[in-house]
């Protein structure tokens, strides 16, 4: 087959939807009147199933009496349940086990009769509900589930793979798109013949069954067929602040971008049964119902026979190990990045200063970091362009596929205004005195607990952890951290300091100073995990100022040691205890007087400092702990003699 390959602007998409001829809609009701969230509606019209704002429950409504019922309240059962073709509710809980790892169990509900069963036991790792052809797979790393002997053919991702499995059991790994951070929301075709994803940073995508691009159809978030022609989906404004968020209807080959929600809505989660759409909208959480006239999409198959669990064929890790799914913020220098120029004295130049720059040094840094210690790592991003600036329900959607037992979304902070100030900050989805996901407190006063040990900064204030719904209060009732909400895992965001406040940009800026501060993160992680891993060494790292020169800097408030110069272009050589030079480092010149020594044996250790035409200055000694942080901030001054080295 011939591809067709869609690229299309928003501009042309409405111009497109504007004239689409045979496509009409027809009633909208409202079934929910507030907090439902990820609705869908059983194949045969009876019930709705949604959740609540947190994911912490699942619910069913009668849509003939009205009534309500609560299918679970534990484990956070909400954001990921289907319904079956035989009518049957499939949902996972989770719960912590083996130091605050996450193991999730499958379950399936029967609203005929109410009767809830465990049909997947726990496990590690990822672990979706999905809808096969004629059947639900629970499709777990280690164990999968079938709802019946033969429910035929299905589609699942993991990370930048799209897995097809025929049939007769038999998975095949297909990589459709060269250059995407992963994919998400994979789904045969009601006839079979094709398969529908999102690939994240890139867009929708149709492929056939080898893998070959039929249609790339825009940047668009939680595709569903409507039928073998036509797809549902929400917009995606990538991560920018914007009203812009519609639900449209779009055919395979092209001819139809039409919206089908109203703009003011800002309607989200769409997902189509018996040619019927229902979505939510965004703040209210309204479900509402819409039905359009064109061809209705195809029932599945009820499933016949008895359910059974099988190992999967495509296991994840052999070993339980933590996983941490790692968002450094932000993506591409766009308008949401924050660049502030930066004129620096010693170096004669302009630095130009993003903070996604410094989250992606610090989020590499981090996995870098982990995967010594022996943790696994999912990034949400590696790279630093335009694409990487993912939709929110993106970057949620990532972390929830790829098993991750915890969320880190890593940032620096800022004022805006002249009251410059500087500090830790950690957030977690929740009031000051109650996370929605258990363990999301835990985590952020953890982090914040190795990341006020920093003493190459001066902090102005003390540190906080704090939920986002206490912190921001004027964003109003519950509505809090985009990336943290509808998400399932102990999570929070982190602004490491503030980089409006200029000597800690200047660190920001050096590199190593970035890794020191993802160390103090996974020292925080080793506290949370209770894992300590094989890592046996330890960490060098100070400031060298001039202790008799100030900085130039009149225009801003400065704390502490920073009133005082940084020391630059200087060269430090680290000896062992019995005079065997090991390392070298040389501060650089942008005014920060950085020095970080990594992944240093435990041992006693002599460290000299040269300057000027590499005479000896300082020189001082200094033992280091295995997994810990010695620090050493030096002085320099301006009358200091060089002093004579022993041969």
């Amino acid at each position: 087959m011939k591809k067709i390959i869609l690229v299309i602007s928003f501009l042309c998409l409405w111009a497109l939807g504007a004239g689409a001829v045979g496509v009409k809609q027809g009633s909208v009701k409202t079934l929910v009147d507030s907090c439902g969230f990820f609705p869908q509606m059983s194949p045969d019209g009876q019930w709705l199933l949604f959740s609540t704002t947190e994911g912490s429950h699942l619910i069913l409504k009668n849509l003939s009496t009205g009534d309500h019922r609560v299918v679970s309240s534990t484990g956070m059962p909400g954001f990921d349940a289907i319904f079956g073709p035989d009518g049957k509710v499939y949902y996972l809980t989770q719960e912590r086990k083996k130091g605050n790892l996450l193991y999730r169990t499958g379950h399936c509900y029967d609203p005929s009769t109410g009767k809830d069963e465990i049909v997947l036991k726990g496990q590690h790792g990822q672990v979706q509900p999905l809808r096969a052809a004629a059947g639900v797979v629970i499709n777990g790393e280690r164990q999968i589930y079938s709802s019946a002997k033969k429910v035929g053919a299905w589609a699942y991702t993991r990370g930048t793979t799209l897995y097809l499995v025929d049939a007769n059991g038999v998975s095949r790994a297909l990589q459709p798109i060269d250059d995407s951070n992963g994919y998400l929301w994979a789904s045969l075709s009601p006839d079979g013949t094709k398969v529908m994803f999102e690939a994240a940073s890139h867009g929708v995508v149709v492929c056939d069954l080898n893998g070959s691009v039929i249609a790339e159809l825009g940047e668009f978030l939680m595709p569903s067929w409507y039928n073998n022609d036509y797809i549902i989906a929400m917009s995606n404004a990538g991560n920018t602040r914007t009203n812009e968020s519609r639900i449209w209807l779009i055919s395979i080959d092209g001819s139809v971008f039409k919206p089908i929600s109203p703009r003011e809505e800002r309607a989200v989660q769409p997902m189509t049964a018996g040619g019927k759409v229902v979505y939510t909208v965004q703040y209210s959480g309204e479900v509402k119902q819409l039905e359009l006239d064109i061809e209705p999409a195809k029932a599945m198959p009820a499933a016949p026979g008895k359910g059974k669990v099988e190992k999967s064929p495509n296991p994840g890790s052999k070993k339980d190990l933590p996983r941490v799914f790692i968002n450094p913020g932000h993506g591409g220098h766009d308008d949401d990045d924050r660049h502030i120029p930066t004129w620096v004295i010693s170096a004669r130049d302009t630095l130009h200063y993003y903070e996604s720059n410094s989250n992606l040094t610090k989020a590499l840094a981090l996995e870098e970091i982990l995967h010594n210690k022996g943790y696994e790592t999912v990034l949400s991003r590696k790279t630093n362009k335009t694409e990487d600036d993912l939709d929110l329900f993106e970057i949620v959607a990532l972390a929830s596929n790829s098993g991750a037992d915890i969320f880190l979304a890593l940032h620096s902070n800022a004022t805006g205004t002249e009251n410059r100030v500087n500090f830790p900050l950690a957030l977690y989805r929740g009031w000051d005195d109650k996370d929605v996901v258990e363990g999301s407190h835990a985590l952020s006063d953890m982090i914040m607990h190795f990341a006020k040990m920093n003493e190459l900064t001066v902090w102005s204030h003390k540190e906080r952890s704090r939920g986002d719904w206490s912190f921001y209060p004027e964003w109003g009732y519950k509505v809090g951290l985009g990336v943290l909400r509808y998400n399932k895992l102990p999570a929070t965001l982190i602004e490491g300091s503030f980089h409006d406040y200029l000597p800690e940009r200047e660190r920001l800026f050096c590199d190593n100073y970035c890794w020191l501060e993802a160390w103090n993160y996974s020292q925080g992680l080793d506290e949370y995990f209770h894992y300590y891993g094989k890592f046996k060494n330890g960490v060098l790292a100070g400031v060298i100022r001039w202790e008799d020169i100030l900085r130039q800097d009149d225009d801003m408030r400065l704390y502490g040691d920073d009133e005082l110069k940084p020391l630059n272009g200087a060269l430090l050589r680290l000896y062992t205890d019995r005079g065997v030079m090991t390392r070298a480092y040389t501060l650089d010149n942008r005014d920060n007087g950085v020095f970080v020594f990594s992944n240093l044996p435990p041992m006693k250790y002599k460290l000299e400092v040269y300057y000027g035409d590499e005479e000896l200055y300082i020189t001082t000694k200094v033992k280091t702990k295995k997994n810990e942080t010695v620090y050493k901030n030096l002085m320099m001054r301006k009358d200091m003699k060089p002093k004579k080295k022993k041969k």
